[in-house]
């Protein structure tokens, strides 16, 4: 038998080969179950926050990555009567999530979520930045997630708009379910009994979640029903008898990674712009630098607030402690030249897609 080194003779096999052996029985976990949680309250008007409570109580854990938000809505005039045929208003991309400009949560009373009112582009940044054609044109659609096309402020070329007013016109009622993408709901262990989670969910306003081409657009969007679908665990008892003598002696631990999205504006006609003290706190894993007009920002019928453009940029640079994090700032031009090469680039790999079998969805041109 031949070795790669005579410094090491450990001998491996194949799984092929390994046919005495036997898979390890799974008993820790007996099964899952699914409840719903309604809201606390009534859904008195549109801007009325949505509140939901996860009660603890009992043995059963709660698988987070699992639970998913459940909305029946449908799209009205202001005055609560129902769109005309062939009148011209429909959704934004991503409505699950886009719906709500803010998501708090709790567990057992303290605040876990980081608090900020821009939670819509958080979760299209998380959506377009790690999925694929494959997830786009399949399981996102449950969210009526369609990928939008040039020019996305037109509602009759933008083919992501025209196929999602396919489920909103004549005010249909439609459905949305999938996880909700606020870091502190997508732990990856279970989380242990005993622990009651509070969620509240903060609307967006309808300029913003709606677009529409008509003279005087006035819409507001009904929610006909909502609820929290929480995958429950059912732990088998001598495991929980365990991790009951464990936690008196060391605190349940839940690594999360937390993403953050903040919001500047530069000054009309500005041809520099400089943004100290990004992150006070701590530095960022990676960074996203996004351009977008303050009308679609604020929230306008006729302006999409995932329509990014970049607005002739020539240079972006990003330091920390005064050294360039690239060793040189990124120099473009989105003139005929189209030199842009070294920003798609490091876009894939801040997204971890560089050469990789991905499907992708930013093409270069």
């Amino acid at each position: 038998m031949a070795y790669l080194s005579d410094d090491n003779k450990e001998i491996g096999q194949p799984m092929e080969l390994s046919i005495f052996a036997s898979p390890p029985n799974q008993v820790a976990i007996e099964k899952m179950i699914y409840t719903e949680e309604r809201p606390i309250s009534n859904l008195i008007n549109d801007s009325t926050p949505i509140e939901i409570v996860i009660s603890g109580a009992g043995n059963d854990y709660i698988d987070l990555r699992k639970s998913r938000l459940y909305v029946k809505m449908q799209i009205l005039k202001e005055d609560g009567t129902k769109l005309a045929p062939k009148e011209k208003a429909g959704i934004i991309n991503l409505p699950l999530q886009s719906m709500f400009s803010n998501i708090d949560v709790y567990m057992n009373n303290k605040l876990i979520s980081a608090n900020s009112n821009n939670y819509p582009w958080k979760s299209y940044f998380k959506v377009i930045l790690s999925s694929g054609s494959d997830e786009q044109n399949s399981q996102l659609q449950s969210q009526l997630f369609m990928k939008d096309s040039e020019p996305m402020d037109s509602l009759n070329l933008n083919a992501g708009f025209v196929n999602r007013y396919e489920y909103t016109k004549e005010s249909r009622t439609f459905e949305l379910e999938s996880n909700l993408m606020e870091d502190t709901l997508l732990l990856d262990k279970y989380l242990i009994n005993g622990v009651d989670i509070y969620i509240k969910l903060y609307g967006s306003n309808a300029p913003f979640l709606l677009m529409s081409a008509e003279k005087t657009p006035k819409y507001k969007v009904k929610i006909l029903d909502v609820f929290f679908r929480t995958a429950r665990v059912k732990v088998d008892p001598g495991v929980i008898l365990n991790h009951r003598r464990q936690i008196k002696e060391s605190p349940a631990k839940y690594l999360m990674n937390r993403s953050h999205v903040i919001q500047n504006v530069i000054p009309q006609g500005s041809t520099e712009f400089f943004w100290d003290s990004l992150f006070p706190k701590a530095l960022p894993s990676k960074v996203v630098f996004g351009l977008v007009s303050q009308k679609a920002a604020n929230g306008h019928y006729t302006a999409n607030p995932f329509n990014f453009q970049h607005y002739n940029m020539s240079n972006i640079t990003l330091k920390v402690n005064g050294v360039e994090v690239y060793g040189s700032p990124l120099n473009l031009d989105f003139s005929n030249n189209r030199n842009y090469t070294a920003a798609y680039v490091r876009l894939f790999e801040i997204c971890d897609k560089w050469q990789k079998r991905h499907r992708f969805k930013h093409n270069f041109k």
